[in-house]
């Protein structure tokens, strides 16, 4: 982990502990694990949110890698980490807007992620929410032909909601392209690419107003950038908010 991802890792959680004392919005810790039945990978996330208070949130997490095939937990690698800071409206009782930049800090380089999202939550528990970002990275790849470019994507993802009682369903759709003609393909050998990915969670609500939320994913998603292989994603977590 590099010097810049500690300090914004520290300074990130001890906002999070002092906020959650100052008022009485939530802070939220979430790990998460994943394996992929194409490339027989293993992976791992942990992430922090904090909200202000003040209409402006935060979020950092980590995410790790493990060396070997069909390995959990045995010679895990850091593959990055992400700061970002949004502003949230809420627009009507149903509607929200939210803004923000991401930070992504890449083993290669830094990856700027400005974004816009809209929710819209319906009275019976449906909810609809869209989001488009840019993806600018900030230092060179190389193409097959050893050319170097620099990559800018275009992302628009989608959810679809439903809750009820102590039960969430969500279901997302996200679809990207990259915009330089030079670069390497994303899926297919083509310039775009998307995954679906379905979640279930369920929310347990302790006496004294902390909530556990342990959910499981699974999603199709591409395997290479060169033949239009796909496999599934299966992900299992918690969340824990206080």
């Amino acid at each position: 982990m590099n010097t810049i991802t500690k300090v914004i890792l520290a300074t990130t959680l001890f906002s999070a502990t002092s906020f959650s004392y100052a008022n009485d919005y939530k802070t939220t810790i979430e790990y998460r694990h994943e394996y992929r039945d194409g490339t027989n990978r293993h992976g791992d996330r942990i992430k922090a949110f904090l909200d202000t208070g003040k209409n402006i949130g935060f979020e950092l997490d980590a995410r790790y890698n493990n060396d070997q095939l069909n390995t959990m937990f045995d010679g895990m690698t850091m593959n990055g980490s992400e700061f970002a800071a949004f502003y949230y409206k809420k627009l009507t009782d149903n509607i929200m807007g939210i803004g923000g930049l991401s930070l992504d800090f890449t083993p290669d380089g830094l990856v700027y992620v400005p974004y816009a999202r809209l929710n819209y939550r319906f009275d019976n528990g449906i909810r609809l929410q869209g989001r488009y970002k840019w993806k600018f990275w900030d230092y060179n790849q190389q193409n097959i032909n050893k050319e170097n470019y620099v990559s800018k994507i275009q992302e628009v993802d989608f959810w679809l909601g439903y809750n009820t009682n102590n039960w969430d369903y969500q279901y997302e759709f996200q679809i990207w392209k990259e915009m330089e003609g030079n670069a390497l393909p994303q899926f297919d050998n083509k310039d775009t690419n998307y995954l679906h990915n379905f979640r279930l969670m369920y929310t347990y609500k302790t006496a004294e107003g902390t909530m556990w939320r342990p959910f499981v994913e699974v999603g199709n998603v591409s395997q290479s950038r060169y033949t239009d292989n796909r496999q599934t994603r299966y992900r299992m977590g918690i969340k824990y908010t206080w």
